[in-house]
């Protein structure tokens, strides 16, 4: 009886430490903004992204200090994620409840980093309960690779990755699965900026 309880707090403990780190070798953290300009990327040439949901667009232009994004909402939250990734899937629930909580003022734009079919894609959203953007094209890639060089990020980085903006402008950056509370404070935060 011992036995079978140790082996359950084993995989207890092991469940919970995939869930609550990313998909790759970096720790969660955070970060202000910086206070100088981020830096931009010689590796990376374009500077116009198209990312597609569906029949919906945002484009994406990148400026000297963050991304110029053609969106009503003045945060935007890249979500750089995977449908094989166990803490990107878990925190899924949360952006969603973020994207309705703060509809109109936040959007919440999903950027998959693998290539899926259109409709498999459609099965994961809505099996999922995404209520938010996820873009899936060829810029997407590339996108992330200039996000990654603006946050000073290895090309390989761990996912979910997660940055707001402030229109526009770089506000924070959170590397592994965050918790809601911590994003929706760091959201009101912003927010007060706006007002």
């Amino acid at each position: 009886m011992q036995r079978n309880g140790r082996f359950f707090r084993i995989c207890f403990i092991l469940l919970a430490t995939i869930l609550f780190t990313g998909c790759g070798d970096k720790k969660e953290h955070r970060e202000k903004s910086p206070e100088k300009p981020v830096h931009q990327t010689e590796t990376v040439e374009k500077s116009t992204f198209l990312l597609k949901d569906g029949n919906r667009t945002v484009t994406v232009k990148s400026t000297d200090n963050g991304f110029e994004f053609d969106v009503e909402e003045p945060l935007v939250m890249l979500d750089f994620f995977a449908t094989w990734c166990p803490p990107c899937r878990a925190e899924i629930p949360h952006l969603a409840n973020l994207q309705k909580r703060y509809a109109g003022k936040l959007k919440i734009v999903g950027v998959l980093l693998e290539k899926k079919h259109p409709a498999e894609l459609a099965r994961f959203v809505s099996g999922h309960g995404i209520n938010y953007f996820v873009s899936n094209t060829p810029d997407n890639m590339l996108l992330a690779s200039k996000t990654a060089d603006m946050l000073h990020q290895p090309k390989n980085f761990s996912i979910p990755m997660t940055v707001l903006f402030l229109e526009g402008r770089y506000f924070r950056h959170y590397i592994g699965m965050v918790p809601e509370e911590m994003l929706a404070n760091d959201i009101e935060e912003a927010l007060k900026e706006v007002e």
